[in-house]
């Protein structure tokens, strides 16, 4: 059968993850066939699901060769390390081995879509230009989204099949079991708060909550995922993905506060990653009280990731004119769209 008219079958890597969860989510909605590959085995609803362990070469090849072929590769796998050099050998790897794996096994491949973020831009290190552009020079390494990008570029060299490397800034979005999770962590902190009878105090920075920011949502993300698939434009590019206009935090945190029925507090240094785990007892008490899936404060937010994101005080705003001259024109409206986050987060009863 010719890739001109082969069903749209994917590949969704990191499928349990906050990015690949969505991106399948909408591959599924969109009529696609979809295999949700993790090393839970799960899927989101109307996906097959595959469990695979991708720091495993040959597994892979077994268990992709069983399921194949595949028109599309959407890559959202992510295994955290103790610092960025320790990074770049298994991500790279987790990558690597799911193309290898994949090319033989589907002949009619047409373009693996590669998400990464702003740190390509450096931001973890520091201030980085502002907007963030594509023709950017590249950051000092280690940085495993280097890597990444460049094994894509040696490895589609005279081949029929493309790449495309799509960076967002900050994410929002639904997930449990995913810790670096933007409005997961300020919901849990929220509820904290209103338990205990606290104004809702922004725990970052005065400068962080000043200053200019772009978020995607991950239905944002997953549109240009799909869009990157169809568009020749896409073909062996990278493109900034955001919602659209940038925010501070100063301007939403009263909204978040008047969500949770709190008064807004000026910001303070609060380290949470210091704090949080010693209000695990009244996060079990909340459970109880409020019929809550039964979880622990250390594996629903990563607290340390929570004090870099609410102390980012760097703008950290992303050029978005290339996307957009590319084809892809969505835009959500940030605001309503955190919020509906977080309704997300009641109705799944993760927090009162």
């Amino acid at each position: 059968m010719s890739a001109a008219t082969q069903q749209r079958r994917a590949l969704v890597a990191g499928a349990t993850g906050i990015i690949g969860s969505a991106i399948a989510e909408r591959l599924v909605a969109q009529g696609w066939q979809v295999v949700c590959a993790s090393r839970s085995g799960n899927a989101v609803a109307g996906a097959q699901s595959l469990a695979l362990d991708l720091l495993d070469a040959d597994a892979c090849g077994r268990a992709l060769a069983g399921v194949a072929p595949f028109t599309h590769l959407f890559f959202a796998a992510y295994l955290q390390a103790p610092s960025r050099a320790q990074e770049v050998a298994p991500n790279l790897a987790l990558l690597v081995n799911a193309v290898n794996a994949l090319l033989p096994a589907s002949p009619d491949l047409r373009k693996v879509i590669l998400v990464t973020g702003a740190k390509f831009y450096g931001i973890h290190w520091g201030a980085s230009k502002s907007p963030m552009r594509e023709s950017d020079p590249r950051q000092m390494p280690p940085n495993f989204y280097y890597d990444q990008e460049d094994f894509l570029r040696q490895a589609q060299v005279g081949k029929r099949w493309h790449w495309c490397n799509l960076i967002p800034p900050f994410i929002s979005g639904y997930a449990v079991g995913n810790p670096m999770n933007v409005v997961l962590a300020i919901g849990v902190y929220a509820a904290l708060c209103k338990e205990l009878g606290l104004p809702l105090r922004f725990p970052g920075s005065m400068a962080a909550y000043k200053g200019l920011h772009h978020l995607a949502d991950t239905r944002q993300l997953a549109a240009a995922a799909e869009w990157a698939a169809g568009s020749e434009a896409a073909n062996n590019q990278a493109f900034n993905i955001a919602n659209g206009d940038p925010s501070r935090w100063c301007n939403r945190w009263p909204g978040l506060a008047d969500y949770f029925g709190l008064p807004p507090a000026e910001p303070k240094h609060l380290p949470l990653a210091e704090i949080m785990p010693a209000q695990e007892a009244l996060w079990q008490k909340m459970i109880v009280k409020y019929q809550l899936q039964p979880t622990r404060l250390a594996g629903l937010v990563n607290w340390t990731w929570a004090d870099y994101m609410l102390r980012m005080e760097n703008d950290v705003i992303l050029e978005l004119g290339k996307v957009r001259r590319a084809g892809f024109h969505d835009c959500l409206d940030t605001e309503p769209v955190f919020l509906a986050r977080l309704d997300q987060l009641r109705v799944n009863r993760i927090i009162p």
